[in-house]
């Protein structure tokens, strides 16, 4: 069957938070698929998912990948777009909840992907001047702002447009963590591709949840030194 989106979702540890995710996405029709990259989780994440890959339940719509060490979230989701069979494709994080409307919440994100022919998400983050963060909200931003990378999706054409080397490096993995949704977006806006702010109601983000297990202040700042290489004047 014809997937008519792929979520590609990246994890480290949390089990806990992808087995709920998961819960909620596996009531999604068999026309979409989620695909898991597992970055060398050392939970229950790899015994659990190796278990639910052959269950009946989702085996014609999950595909799981385990990387040997921690490839950060750029790579991983480049992993994710390369197995995708999607016409659409969503980034996806896995600390996220389900309210309502299981089988059909992303009726709204498929729709808004084939008629915009950008980059949509339920939220879009704004930085300053300097490429400091200002705030991030469910509405439409001007200035430095970008999707947030928590919840983005596209229409393949649309991500192919983004592919930095035709390999599928659809997001910069010069950037580990942070500041590559941002780059993501400023390079889609460089493009012409546009940005819109999508509502997506039924779904609930706690954030933060991955980068808690790291090194949040260094992977910041690490960040934003590239992202300042790459769009300061």
């Amino acid at each position: 069957m014809n997937k008519v989106l792929s979520i590609v979702i990246p994890v480290f540890n949390k089990w806990n938070f992808t087995k709920s995710c998961l819960r909620d996405l596996s009531q999604l029709p068999s026309d979409h698929e989620i695909i898991i990259i597992d970055n060398a989780s050392s939970d229950a994440t790899q015994k659990e998912m190796r278990e639910l890959e052959h269950s009946l339940q989702m085996k014609d719509t999950l595909v799981y990948h385990r990387n040997e060490e921690n490839t950060f979230h750029s790579k991983a989701c480049n992993q994710g777009f390369r197995l995708a069979k999607g016409n659409a494709i969503l980034f996806l994080n896995n600390d996220i909840r389900i309210k309502c409307n299981a089988t059909n919440w992303t009726k709204v994100i498929i729709d808004n992907c084939n008629s915009s022919n950008g980059l949509v998400g339920p939220t879009m983050g704004q930085l300053d001047a300097n490429f400091n963060f200002v705030r991030e909200a469910n509405q439409q931003l001007s200035g430095n702002s970008y999707i947030g990378g928590w919840c983005v999706a596209a229409k393949r054409e649309v991500w192919a447009q983004l592919d930095m080397d035709g390999t599928g490096q659809i997001w910069n993995e010069k950037f580990p963590m942070y500041f590559n949704d941002a780059d993501l977006s400023f390079r889609a806006r460089k493009k012409k591709i546009p940005l819109t702010v999508i509502p997506l109601t039924d779904a609930v983000h706690f954030g933060k949840v991955s980068a808690a297990q790291i090194n949040i202040a260094k992977l910041y700042a690490e960040g934003r030194q590239v992202f300042l290489k790459h769009w300061s004047k």
